[in-house]
């Protein structure tokens, strides 16, 4: 059994917990965060808590590191880890930097981390890898909408620190859609930027691999939380709605998961580990794409 720290306990931190209950893999040790009052929080209370995490990895006696914290944050944190010899597990992005992204592909950090990317985990997007095969794909089309930012474009305050929305929700959108195609072509992105933080609230990708027509929408204005992705291959319509973890073909539901959308896909990616968990070269051409595009 391999024993696992969480540093970071914002919202996501709370899906880590949940899925790390549902293996017998992993024994979580201990919880850092710089606010102290999470410690009374019941999913931390019985934990050894921290608000530094270099005090966490001194005094609490483990093999991994959950690095949940703001993307600004998770090249040090992933550095200092790999220092003291224990492995970082990163989440999604990398880094909130380019030149620090380009840090985690360097030949010291190279296969020293795992990084996550959670879509990749969902019981829909397993199951159409094993049952639906793709043959001639004539396009794909991904939506990605988070409820992060008013109409007018302005970001909660709440949220800034996730770095937009190219940078937050394209690893969520690339690392499915490499799943589908293996590379891409001709790629073009766009931004909506927020007046106020100057960051992106809506982003959109064009792209073609070869005869397949590729668009990501990513947008955090609308009001709403909802994943899909439609694919148009050997002239079917293939609806993957990832917020409900369903897949539907010319109108007929496939697929319908029944747990609660990001418990299962963490929950998925603990239980596979390290199976799914994207190659390096996989990994790196989705990031070169991503801060090529900030």
């Amino acid at each position: 059994m391999s024993k696992i720290v969480l540093i970071g306990l914002g919202v996501i931190a709370r899906y880590h917990v949940l899925a790390l209950r549902q293996t017998e893999h992993f024994r979580l040790c201990g919880v850092c965060d710089l606010k102290a009052d999470l410690a009374k929080d019941e999913l931390y209370q019985s934990l050894p808590f921290y608000t530094c995490y270099k005090d966490l990895l001194a005094n609490v006696d483990c093999d991994m590191a959950i690095i949940a914290t703001p993307p600004a944050t998770h090249y040090p944190i992933a550095r200092y880890c790999i220092e003291q010899g224990i492995l970082p597990i990163v989440e999604k992005p990398l880094a909130a930097a380019a030149a620090e992204g380009a840090e985690f592909f360097s030949e010291w950090m190279r296969g020293r981390y795992v990084p996550v990317c959670h879509t990749l985990y969902g019981d829909e997007v397993l199951w159409m890898a094993e049952h639906l095969p793709l043959k001639h794909i004539s396009s794909v089309r991904m939506e990605l909408s988070d409820p992060y930012a008013d109409a007018n474009g302005h970001i909660d305050s709440r949220y800034i620190g996730l770095g937009g929305s190219w940078l937050d929700s394209a690893p969520n959108a690339l690392a499915p859609l490499l799943l589908i195609v293996p590379e891409l072509e001709e790629v073009s992105v766009r931004h909506l930027r927020d007046k106020q933080s100057g960051l992106p609230y809506a982003s959109r990708m064009d792209a073609r691999y070869h005869e397949t027509e590729i668009s990501i929408d990513l947008s955090w204005h609308k009001g709403v939380n909802h994943k899909q992705t439609t694919i148009i291959a050997d002239g079917k319509q293939i609806v993957l709605n990832h917020s409900k973890q369903t897949i539907c073909v010319d109108g007929v539901t496939m697929f319908a998961g029944t747990n609660d959308r990001l418990t299962q896909q963490y929950a998925n990616f603990y239980k596979m580990f390290p199976a799914r968990v994207p190659d390096e070269r996989t990994t790196k051409y989705m990031y070169d794409i991503i801060y090529a595009n900030l």
